[in-house]
């Protein structure tokens, strides 16, 4: 079923130790041991593992707005254009912030989908239990 590379047994020890340690999926996407990974790919093997992993994080208060990360992404570009000598590890931390940003605006758009969907289902919801307590009324 699977369509992406086999995890080896180092790499299935590496993830299974940093969730073990307390890791979040963002912790361990910030490490890069695993580069060659997809963000899907390590939530898929993470949740294979421990099923248990998603439970411990919470959802965010506040959901960035494109213009926030576009921002962010330009500082981050910023800095790494100014930056005298940039090592790998800031190449690689500028990487995972574009791949980031480039995939966030889908992510997004699809929130905001589903969030007016779950909206209109409450309102419906509201009007049914109105509709209902007039009709038993």
């Amino acid at each position: 079923m699977g369509r992406g590379k086999t995890w080896t047994d180092e790499e299935t020890k590496i993830l299974t130790d940093m969730v073990a340690e307390g890791f979040t999926l963002e912790d361990i996407l910030k490490s890069d041991r695993f580069a060659d990974r997809t963000p899907e790919a390590i939530r898929a093997q993470i949740v294979r593992l421990e099923p248990s992993f998603f439970e411990k994080i919470a959802p965010a208060n506040n959901v960035l707005t494109i213009e926030t990360v576009v921002k962010l992404f330009s500082s981050a570009f910023g800095q790494l254009c100014a930056s005298k000598a940039a090592d790998k590890a800031t190449l690689d931390r500028f990487r995972m912030i574009f791949r980031a940003a480039r995939d966030y605006g889908p992510l997004l758009a699809h929130f905001e989908k589903w969030d007016k969907i779950e909206k209109r289902i409450d309102g419906l919801e509201a009007t049914l239990a109105e509709l209902q307590a007039a009709k038993g009324a």
